[in-house]
């Protein structure tokens, strides 16, 4: 149990695409055969997200990813924030406008801004304040992930972290993340195209064109929305508070991020999908989410 939910919790289980991982891994490890370390270390790299008002996931966001490109190459487009979190150094300040919530600006933004950055870069990471890509350890960083990369792009396999708050404390930003959590849940809505090496179209929600397609079941989405019970119930009350574009209401995109009061918060938090319209397809895939242990080898990734 967690907040008066039933949580269905797993120590493992088969990845409801695991069926295909052998083969999508035999082709990798074919493509890439003749790779040694110290190949690949000249391509030009860059990462990029956009940003407002993220006092707490974007320090956890510029640590990650500031291991692996230079501050020069790491953009951040800087949606009109009031609270000084994106006043640092460590990164390229973009700043950006517009008068409303509004997700199909979003993905038009970071698309241009992405194919910008493409004429420049051999290769261009584009990940949400809230996503940490990352290859699975014991495989490499995501460094030599990029030194061996020679992709159109890599659809990334999604998890959602989650946070049992009468099992787990509350988070610590100055602590690494992984060793604070144990449970995490497969999100396909994260199998996300995020590394490229060519300009993308993406859906609504940086969402590829093309799900499925070149997904590498080793090179994870780590979306931390939910990480910690109170930070995502204080961003959801943020964006609830912000004009939202009048389409993105009546399409209901994004608007479970509007979900703010304590029960209708908390059955949202662990899976339920009641906020769903009756037409959506999937309103009719229960109330829970199954939930796994985070294997061990992912403690130290960040």
């Amino acid at each position: 149990m967690s907040g008066g939910l039933d949580i269905e919790i797993h120590e493992s289980r088969e990845h409801p695409l695991g069926v295909f991982f052998e083969s999508l891994r035999r082709t990798r490890r074919e493509l890439y055969a003749s790779w040694e370390p110290g190949m690949g270390t000249e391509k030009r790299r860059a990462v990029l997200t956009l940003v407002q008002d993220e006092a707490i996931l974007l320090p956890i966001w510029l640590r990650y990813y500031s291991r692996f490109f230079a501050p020069e190459d790491i953009y951040v487009l800087d949606h009109q924030s009031t609270d000084g979190s994106t006043d640092g150094s460590g990164f390229v300040r973009i700043p950006v406008e517009h008068e409303t919530f509004d997700n199909t600006w979003m993905r038009d933004t970071v698309q241009a801004h992405q194919h910008e950055l493409l004429k420049r870069y051999d290769v261009v990471l584009a990940a949400d304040v809230d996503e940490i890509v990352a290859p699975r350890p014991d495989w490499g960083t995501l460094g030599d992930y990029i030194d061996r990369f020679d992709e159109g792009f890599v659809n990334c396999l999604g998890y959602e972290v989650l946070h049992l708050k009468d099992r787990e404390s509350p988070l610590r930003t100055d602590r690494p993340i992984m060793a604070q959590r144990r449970y995490w849940f497969s999100n396909d809505a994260y199998d996300k195209a995020a590394l490229a090496t060519e300009p993308m179209a993406w859906e609504l929600g940086r969402h590829p064109p093309r799900l499925g397609e070149n997904l590498d079941p080793d090179l994870h989405l780590i979306h931390l929305h939910r990480v910690d019970y109170d930070i995502c119930q204080t961003r959801h009350r943020r964006w609830h508070d912000k004009p939202w574009n009048e389409r993105d209401l009546k399409e209901h995109w994004a608007t479970n991020n509007r979900i703010v009061a304590g029960e209708e918060f908390e059955r949202w938090f662990y899976g339920d999908n009641s906020w769903l319209r009756e037409d959506d397809a999937r309103a009719d895939e229960g109330a829970r989410i199954v939930v796994e242990e985070i294997p061990a080898v992912w403690r130290d990734a960040f």
